[in-house]
């Protein structure tokens, strides 16, 4: 079975393809995490700044267990909140994993029921 694959696409482009889903596969499951296992908290935005790569990303801070962390969103998030966030100073409301800050990202407001850890 396996030698048929690789006759056909090669063992390079099997490689490739293996990595692609592994990759997936982690992202999927970091925002998965983050997701599902959430703590809200206030973080202070540090404006638009551009990224290694060049793109422009809305960097942040925010404090959990004791420490400080940075993060960092694509700078589209700005229309997402009518761009009331993107100024340096703003407030901006942080979403990470519990028990795993470094697993965070931005969100518009709070669901439902939840509220901010301090």
């Amino acid at each position: 079975m396996i030698e048929k694959i690789t006759q056909k696409i090669g063992w390079s482009n099997l490689t490739i393809i293996f990595l692609f889903i592994i990759i997936f596969s982690f992202v999927f499951l970091k925002k998965y995490n983050r997701e599902k296992n959430a703590v809200y908290t206030k973080g202070i935005s540090q404006g638009i700044n551009k990224g290694v790569k060049g793109n422009l990303t809305l960097d942040y801070t925010f404090s959990a267990y004791g420490d400080d962390f940075k993060g960092f969103v694509p700078s589209s998030f700005c229309s997402e909140c009518n761009h009331k966030c993107c100024q340096v100073g703003d407030t901006v409301i942080v979403r990470y994993e519990s028990g795993s800050p470094k697993n965070n990202d931005l969100v518009v407001k709070l669901p439902d029921g939840a509220g901010f850890s301090y």
